[in-house]
């Protein structure tokens, strides 16, 4: 039996192709089915991921994906992978399932993302119990790179930036008004287009104006967002994602100072997703 295993979230897809005597990883961009038609995800598979499979059989494909939260979201994925594994089962799941697994496995606590977008849940060791939607890069994605990077483009144009702090992102990034308003309104990838500058504030998270942007979003997040979970400070709390990763020491104080127990921060969830699927 050959099972594929995906976690695809808004900047990339991580696959891992997994069968009795190997195992393997494969990088593809993200497919979340909200940017995605059937059509442009069966692309990237013809040309990013099947020729990297080198003819391999596939009997199961667990799919887990940022946008697939609906029927209609998650048959977009379905078509797309059907058309090109048309013999293997096929079951299509939400990322944040994927986190919850990852964190937990058949144990309960709550269950966070922080990467390009943010997401959490309370799962129970087998189903989301409880969530508080994440209201995507626009309206919420709290302490995300995307939330982050909206921070950081309007203080930049707002000339609230330190000097030293204005040339160096000026170095790094294209900051000209036209090429930020094309990437938003004209892109078909907003929210992983204004995530980009977010990795600007891990590049200098001990300057004081960098660090006090950062507990100001990841306190937003476990405040109005964790903390709104039953029975949230006696919860296990665990986190998957580059940007909770990159920032463990201040999201570990903050939640400590809001009476939490301290956090688990998960690096690689795929491989626990392996885990959870073979046992």
């Amino acid at each position: 039996m050959t099972y594929l295993i995906a976690d695809s979230g808004a900047t990339k897809t991580e696959w891992r192709i997994v069968s009795d005597d190997f195992s393997d990883t494969i990088f593809t961009e993200g497919l979340n089915p909200y940017y995605h038609t059937t059509q442009s995800i069966t692309d990237v598979l013809k040309t990013s991921l099947l020729p990297e499979l080198n003819g391999a059989r596939v009997d199961k494909i667990y799919f887990y994906g940022a946008g697939c939260d609906s029927e209609k979201r998650d048959q977009i994925v379905f078509e797309a992978l059907e058309f090109c594994f048309s013999d293997a089962s096929i079951e299509i799941q939400h990322d944040l399932l994927a986190a919850a697994r990852a964190c937990f496995g058949n144990d309960s606590g709550i269950a966070c993302i922080l990467g390009t977008g943010s997401n959490s849940c309370l799962y129970n060791g087998y189903e989301i119990v409880e969530h508080m939607p994440s209201l995507s890069f626009i309206l919420g994605d709290e302490g995300s790179a995307g939330y982050f990077g909206k921070k950081l483009i309007n203080h930049y144009f707002r000339n609230e930036l330190p000097g030293e702090l204005k040339k160096d992102l000026e170095k790094r990034h294209n900051m000209s008004l036209q090429h930020i308003m094309h990437g938003l309104y004209d892109g078909t990838q907003k929210s992983r287009f204004i995530a980009s500058y977010g990795a600007f504030l891990g590049k200098h998270k001990a300057h004081p104006y960098i660090d006090a942007m950062l507990r100001e979003g990841f306190e937003n997040f476990i405040t109005r967002v964790v903390k709104s979970y039953s029975n949230a400070t006696s919860q296990q709390v665990r986190f998957v994602g580059s940007v909770a990763c990159a920032h463990q020491r201040l999201i570990t104080q903050i939640l400590k100072e809001e009476g939490f127990k301290k956090a688990s921060f998960i690096e690689n969830p795929l491989e626990r997703l392996v885990s959870h699927h073979a046992s």
